[in-house]
């Protein structure tokens, strides 16, 4: 689940501070994150998350996403995207939304595209990661373009 975040090592004690954190924070601060966790409804499993990175003062985001194993590749982090992108475009009228993502990141990448983004960017050895220099993309969307 975490091959692709910055993270390796979530414990209960990191993830209930974290919560904490989020709850005190408001909704859509400018040049805030703010995880949306997705639940199954069948069960009440957390699937993963939907992260959203509030810039220009309401009228950009940057996206991201974790999902457990369990529940990737079953249109879960498709139907969490497709809602966070109404929510942004149709009730909080963003212009543009942007994601960047890891060029390995094979699933992540089908899913953007699939939604819709555009590849804008390929930013070559520009992060090092987890031990060693990596290459990711850019990925956006406009309101104009969303469907």
């Amino acid at each position: 689940m975490a091959r692709f975040q910055s993270w390796t090592h979530y414990g209960i004690t990191e993830a209930t501070a974290f919560y904490e954190q989020q709850r005190s924070q408001a909704f859509a601060e400018d040049e805030s994150w703010f995880q949306l966790a997705v639940e199954i409804q069948a069960n009440g499993a957390l699937a993963g998350d939907v992260g959203i990175h509030f810039l220009d003062h309401g009228r950009q985001a940057e996206l991201g996403m974790t999902f457990s194993p369990a529940y990737q590749h079953q249109g879960y982090a498709r139907e969490a995207m497709r809602a966070v992108m109404a929510l942004l475009f149709e009730q909080l009228a963003h212009h543009r939304l942007t994601a960047v993502v890891d060029t390995r990141n094979t699933g992540a990448i089908k899913l953007l595209e699939g939604l819709g983004f555009r590849r804008e960017a390929h930013y070559r050895q520009n992060i090092f990661f987890k031990g060693e220099w990596g290459d990711e993309y850019l990925y956006a969307l406009l309101r104009s373009e969303y469907q």
